[in-house]
């Protein structure tokens, strides 16, 4: 079906501050608007949290944002979601997720998690910079990401969209 949420981030609450300000602003108010899903106003209350990262964080979103930061890094819970997220791709293997580095992690940080840091270089990994710049590529790139693997065409048609012989040659 529809996913509802453009994507579902995974953030440590002591990087909310940039979630509310930067990213929902630029991606919810932006043009094409994308809907995300956050913890802090979309969870259903008195649900398990677990339950709700899987059920409306996963389920309902094209893809998922990990929003790494020196917080994030020390923060089990973060680990945690993360760890669901990575399975998640791995189920159904139409995920994506999309890396924002906050600000220069020390690498030393980052080889505590090396399973974070080797998928670090092997997904979409973008970094913020809080530059005239640096923040207009920044947005730029996460659109781009967000939209990567976006279908053009309503499932049913797709075949006939890439293969028009088909459909004349039948005698």
């Amino acid at each position: 079906g529809e996913s509802t949420y453009g994507a579902f981030v995974i953030y440590s609450s002591q990087d909310e501050d940039w979630v509310r300000n930067e990213l929902v602003k630029n991606l919810e108010e932006g043009v094409p608007p994308f809907q995300l899903c956050l913890h802090y106003r979309d969870f259903i209350p008195g649900v398990a949290i677990a339950a709700n990262i899987i059920q409306e964080g996963f389920h309902k979103s094209r893809k998922v944002i990990v929003v790494v930061s020196q917080h994030f890094i020390q923060s089990r819970w973060c680990i945690f979601e993360y760890e669901i997220a990575q399975t998640w791709q791995f189920l159904s293997s139409r995920a994506g997720i999309i890396f924002i580095v906050l600000q220069k992690l020390e690498k030393s940080l980052l080889r505590q998690q090396v399973e974070l840091y080797r998928l670090l270089s092997r997904n979409t990994y973008l970094e913020w910079e809080d530059s005239v710049l640096g923040r207009h590529v920044f947005w730029r790139r996460l659109r781009k990401a967000l939209l990567a693997g976006k279908p053009q065409s309503p499932e049913g048609t797709a075949d006939a969209e890439t293969n028009p012989q088909e459909a004349t040659t039948s005698t």
